[in-house]
């Protein structure tokens, strides 16, 4: 009897180590499949749309809604993935190395669209958001330092969300961004961080609480997510009583249009830079990963850190001050 089931887990044995070489062509090709259908996604999202036809301020709001919620960025294939598919604690480490860097920039960009506003009643809505994000209704705690805590429970060590190289569409956002609050009118800025942001926010990280409940990680952990939520809803609703104030013409409604899907385009590229970096680590040893989209594959070399990112930054605002 001994030995027969030795004959048996010795078989066993084999057969496992035939099937290895298959799971992992098979994951392989699946994140292959994953990687096609993001850079599909990808693309249809490159060319901003039309702006809708001329209403009255609150339809045009309504359409514009509808339009955020249905975009590819919105419903990217890697949220659609976390939701349904299994992620460990070590895909939502990477995951959250790179969003990690968006979180401490929102900020940012309100106070450059406050320093824009045209009147009080526009520095009022924009500052009622700015209170919020600064700490007030989760205990005094910023954005970053509840992203921290999170980026605890994933394994990140302290101060190594400064240290990792960062995909260059992470980065791409952040500018992206910066650059519609510095140079494009008001108002396709306040576009973009009212309708771009806080009306997109709270569905594309519903899937994403999905996952991490799913990786077992406890409330405390994820309250940067879930509180995102409830709060960008109040945010959403604060920021579309401005725009109601400003979208009375054709060019104000098409400049709102225009920084929304500005806005989410770069979110699309984001989503995607972090997917890259996802499949990257599961692969590491795979030199040919590339997605259509991206024919000379993801191209690691100029990649920054968010501590150099920042250097060069703030060495870039200088020279902004001293030829302004």
């Amino acid at each position: 009897m001994t030995t027969r089931l030795a004959q048996v887990m010795y078989g066993l044995d084999r057969v496992k180590q035939g099937a290895a070489p298959l799971v992992d062509h098979a994951a392989a090709l699946r994140d292959r499949l994953w990687w096609r259908k993001a850079a599909r996604a990808e693309a249809q999202a490159s060319a901003l749309p039309p702006a809708p036809s001329f209403g009255p301020p609150r339809e045009f709001l309504a359409t514009l809604r509808a339009d955020v919620l249905a975009h590819t960025a919105v419903n990217h294939p890697l949220l659609g993935r976390v939701a349904h598919v299994p992620f460990v604690r070590e895909d939502y480490r990477v995951f959250g190395l790179q969003h990690y860097a968006l979180v401490g920039c929102f900020t940012t960009y309100l106070e450059l669209l406050l320093l824009a506003a045209p009147d009080s009643d526009a520095k009022q809505w924009i500052a009622k958001v700015l209170i919020d994000e600064y700490g007030e209704g989760s205990e005094g705690k910023d954005h970053a330092e509840l992203y921290r805590e999170f980026l605890r429970a994933t394994g990140v060590a302290e101060g190594e969300e400064l240290e990792v190289p960062l995909h260059a569409d992470v980065t791409g956002f952040i500018a992206e961004h910066l650059r519609i609050c510095r140079e494009e009118p008001f108002l396709v800025g306040l576009g973009a961080l009212g309708p771009g942001h806080e009306w997109s926010i709270p569905k594309m990280f519903d899937p994403i609480i999905r996952g991490l409940r799913r990786a077992r990680f406890e409330a405390r952990e994820i309250q940067y997510f879930t509180l995102h939520v409830e709060q960008d809803q109040d945010h959403g609703s604060w920021l579309e009583e401005a725009l109601v104030l400003y979208a009375d013409t054709p060019q104000a409604q098409a400049e709102i249009h225009r920084g929304a899907m500005l806005s989410l385009a770069a979110r699309v590229r984001f989503w995607s830079g972090v997917q890259d970096k996802i499949v990257r680590w599961r692969q590491p040893r795979n030199v040919h990963l590339r997605t259509p989209s991206r024919r000379e594959g993801h191209n690691q070399a100029n990649e920054l850190t968010l501590r150099e990112w920042r250097v060069r930054m703030r060495a870039l605002t200088q020279a902004r001050g001293r030829y302004a």
